[in-house]
Formats: C-alpha cells, sequence, structure tokens
C-alpha cells in the first residue's frame, strides 16, 4: 500500500523546454522527502519501501503546500500494487477461521455479484494481515484476487467509501454524488451496498457503501472518522439483514 504517488500538472504544452526544468525541479523536491522518479508516466515511488507510508504522506503534502508551485500543481493520487504475491504465495498460519455468519454473509455478497467484497492485504514476508475471507472465496471459486502489501508495524485500516443517503417512503435514496471515506473498526461484516451511520461536520448521517478499502501508515490511517454503527440494511433492500452483529 502507498507504494506510488502520480503526480498531475497544469503545464503549457508550448514550453517544452520550461517544463522540463520544472519536472527536474518537482523530481528534486519530492527526493527530498524520500521519493524517486520511478521512470514511468508521471509516478514516483519510495526511495525506501520500508517508510514508503511516511514518505508518500510527506510527498503529497509538500507538493499542495510549495509556494512556486501554485497554479502548477493540480493533484496527486496514491496507488497500491496489487499483485504483492501469488495466492498460493499467502501464508495465513497466524489467522483465525472466521465465524459462520460472517463467511456466510461475505459469500452471499460473492455469490450475487461475482465480485470478491474486498482485497487482501500481506506482509512484506507474505503473512496475511487482513483479508481473510476473501483469500478463503478466491481459493474456494478459483476467481483472481488483489493481493496488497502493507509494512509490518504501521498500522492498517479497513476504510469504506460511500455516499450520503436517506430514507423515505420505505426505501433509501442517494443524496448527492460526492464520496466520502471512513475508517470501518465495527464487528459486523460490510459490502457495498450496504447502509452505515456515521459521524459527518454536521452531525450524524447515513451512507452506501461503494467500495471497501484498506489504509496503511499513522499519517494516512489519522485523516478518517471512524463509522458509527452498521444499520444491517441494504440500499436495494431497505430491510433488515438476518445476520449477526
Amino acid at each position: 500500500m502507498n507504494d506510488t504517488l502520480a503526480v498531475y500538472l497544469n503545464l503549457d504544452m508550448e514550453k517544452g523546454w520550461e517544463n522540463e526544468l520544472l519536472i527536474q525541479k518537482i523530481d528534486r523536491l519530492l527526493l527530498t522527502v524520500g521519493m524517486k522518479y520511478s521512470g514511468i508516466m508521471n509516478l514516483y515511488v519510495p526511495v525506501d519501501k520500508k517508510n514508503r507510508d511516511e514518505a508518500v504522506f510527506q510527498a503529497e503534502k509538500l507538493l499542495r503546500n510549495t509556494d512556486w508551485l501554485k497554479g502548477i500543481f493540480a493533484y496527486a493520487l496514491v496507488g497500491t500494487w496489487t499483485n504483492a504475491c501469488p495466492l498460493d504465495e499467502i501464508r495465513t498460519d497466524t489467522m483465525c477461521y472466521p465465524s459462520p455468519a460472517k463467511l456466510w454473509y461475505y459469500e452471499q455478497y460473492y455469490q450475487r455479484t461475482k465480485r470478491l467484497p474486498h482485497a487482501i492485504v500481506v506482509d512484506e514476508d507474505k503473512q496475511l494481515r487482513d483479508g481473510y475471507i476473501s483469500y478463503l472465496l478466491a481459493g474456494k471459486y478459483k476467481v483472481h484476487a488483489e493481493v496488497c502489501e502493507a509494512v509490518s508495524g504501521q498500522p492498517l485500516r479497513k476504510i469504506v467509501r460511500g455516499r450520503h443517503v436517506k430514507y423515505s417512503d420505505g426505501k433509501w435514496t442517494q443524496k448527492g454524488e460526492r464520496r466520502y471515506t471512513w475508517i470501518y473498526t465495527l464487528k459486523a461484516p460490510v459490502v457495498p451496498g450496504d447502509i452505515l451511520l456515521v459521524n459527518t461536520k454536521n452531525g450524524a448521517d447515513y451512507i452506501c457503501v461503494d467500495s471497501v478499502d484498506y489504509i496503511a501508515g499513522h499519517r494516512f490511517c489519522s485523516k478518517y472518522k471512524k463509522a458509527r454503527k452498521h444499520m444491517n440494511m441494504r440500499m436495494e433492500e431497505g430491510e433488515e439483514e438476518d445476520h449477526e452483529e
């Protein structure tokens, strides 16, 4: 996780030589926080992979706050390699087998959508850190799974991304197009389509989960609020799911 940083700039394409000098200056700037140009398009990668969580966070912050980049820097996207290792090389000896109710919930989602609920996360020694049920389902159904690597010793959090919704006339409807992110630490299993109660700057509100992902590193994990409650309801159903908390 936090394997790359894609940097996007607002450039005058008629100023070829000036742009080249500017990009070289950005390369030197990002090296000061441990990021180097990958040689591929606009991607930068950490010099020290073990320190990548902090390096990527600091690089993104530096680009936003550097005065001579005002009006030039557009945005940056943090990237994660999803092929950390083959499924059959993942070590699961430290994991506890999931409860039948939790396994059933995620398997029902796979059978409805033909998609795994979320990625698999391993450490640099291929030890499974999270996503055990996705690992089990990928093996059972012989399907491709995204396998990401998070440095051992760094915090890892499951996150949910979703849009605000409201309940009226017996159904949930979307309130806007913008997506937001929360850390998910609740015991109830969660998949896209689930309704959650979350904290916002304007108080408590409901969201429908669009995706379930992960973040790693102290800085990234401190950016988001935690989801408050799983409502045991789904966007398309508007009624309680029969499963354990």
